[in-house]
């Protein structure tokens, strides 16, 4: 419940911001984005002893804010992303069958997207990429052995169309992890400490509209 109250007062500090700043900018607009993601925690190895993690899925909303300078525009937003049971299918050295299943995992995100704009006549796309933070929680069994931030970069493909008077983003994006996500956890009776090629890589399916 509290965890809920930080993220939901988050999301609406971030979007009175970006009403704040829309009339700085004649073509400035704020918009929304709502999609899927499909995640994958990289392996972990320490020794003798590795630890392979099953795909999941999961989806995320978000509000951004685009400020387009000519071709270029400059898109900071603020996401929320469930990456569902993202520790779920320990393998190999780990395979204890007492262990729990997966681990439900949370993350607050503020992505800064740079698009690069390539206007035709009745569409305009575009690729992008930027760095985004990441602020993960998680279930109570797993949420302390998440870093409280990493760090991960983006690249991606949209198209804006413009459609019964309003302006879409259909978007693919694929974001991976720069620093680690995990720190030092126990998994059946076994120590596992993560070094920093330990990421969350994850791929995004999304629409957005511009309000």
């Amino acid at each position: 419940m509290v965890r809920q109250t930080v993220v939901s007062r988050l999301f609406s500090y971030g979007l009175l911001l970006l009403l704040l700043a829309l009339p700085t900018a004649a073509q400035a607009q704020l918009g929304v984005s709502l999609g899927l993601n499909f995640n994958q925690l990289s392996d972990i190895k320490t020794g003798d002893t590795r630890a392979t993690f099953d795909n999941s899925q999961g989806w995320h909303v978000a509000v951004w804010f685009d400020l387009p300078l000519g071709p270029v525009a400059i898109r900071p937003g603020l996401r929320y992303m469930d990456a569902g049971s993202l520790y779920r299918g320990f393998r190999e050295d780990l395979s204890d069958p007492s262990v729990q299943e997966g681990f439900d995992v949370t993350l607050l995100e503020i992505p800064i997207d740079v698009r690069y704009r390539m206007p035709l006549p009745f569409l305009t796309p575009y690729v992008m990429a930027g760095p985004v933070l990441r602020f993960p929680s998680g279930d109570e069994a797993i949420k302390d052995n998440l870093k409280e931030f990493s760090l991960a970069g983006s690249l991606g493909v949209g198209v804006e169309v413009s459609l019964l008077g309003l302006r879409l983003y259909p978007e693919l994006q694929y974001t991976f992890g720069v620093t680690e996500f995990t720190k030092g956890f126990e998994v059946g009776g076994v120590e596992i400490n993560p070094d920093a090629r330990q990421h969350l890589n994850v791929v995004m399916l999304r629409v957005g509209v511009a309000l």
